[in-house]
């Protein structure tokens, strides 16, 4: 008896499961236009409005199978869903940690900078800046660094918008000139931005409008 009760449940369970996945329906999610608008993923969802606010994670190698682009990592947040596509705006970036501790050497010092800063169209973005000496050095020249990094950030980002900056962070121009202020003060053996964190958005990547939306859609289904 109490087999059959057991057998039961395990098949009420699996009609449950099957249940739920039969509600969902699969989304194509795209990134934003500044980093390309290319198909990335495929995921479900039983209504398009629980997709909003969602967060991916992709490596910047999915978009440009160059492999030397596979430590940067990227944060998709789903921000509009029309139809069966879903489109992102841009949450953060960092590298892998493997990556970042390669760089580390013995006889070196690591310096690292956070520098808060809005762009020219109203990101507000907090960088992480990691700098390599090619020998160890003193706290002082650590701190001077630090200084050059966060005024190589704060004269260039105001002047950038969120398209021209990621195409200078990504393509790696952004760090070549964090590298050559760098080493006017001290000899340097890397320097990388670590991670970006977008702390608020300008009010054309909001989400609320899109819920409007979502639900107007899911009324007329």
């Amino acid at each position: 008896m109490a087999e059959r009760q057991q057998a039961t449940q395990q098949e009420k369970v699996v009609i449950s499961k099957k249940d739920v996945w039969a509600t969902k329906r699969w989304y194509t999610v795209y990134t934003p236009s500044y980093l390309g608008g290319a198909a990335v993923a495929e995921v479900p969802a039983s209504e398009a409005s629980k997709l909003l606010a969602r967060t991916l994670e992709i490596s910047f190698f999915d978009l440009t199978k160059d492999i030397s682009h596979l430590p940067i990592k990227i944060k998709l947040q789903i921000n509009r869903v029309d139809g069966s596509n879903a489109y992102t705006r841009f949450k953060g970036l960092e590298l892998s940690r493997d990556y970042l501790r390669s760089l580390i050497r013995k006889g070196t010092s690591k310096v690292v900078a956070h520098i808060d800063v809005a762009t020219r169209d109203g990101w507000r973005l907090r960088f992480t800046i990691l700098g390599i000496t090619a020998f160890k050095t003193s706290a002082s020249r650590k701190s001077a660094i630090r200084k050059a990094f966060s005024s190589v950030v704060a004269q260039k980002v105001p002047s950038l918008d969120i398209d021209a900056l990621l195409k200078e962070v990504l393509q790696g121009a952004f760090a070549a000139d964090l590298f050559l202020a760098a080493k006017k003060i001290y000899p340097m053996r890397k320097v990388e931005v670590a991670k970006i964190k977008v702390l608020a958005y300008p009010k054309t990547e909001g989400i609320a409008e899109v819920q409007k939306e979502a639900e107007v859609e899911r009324a007329t289904q």
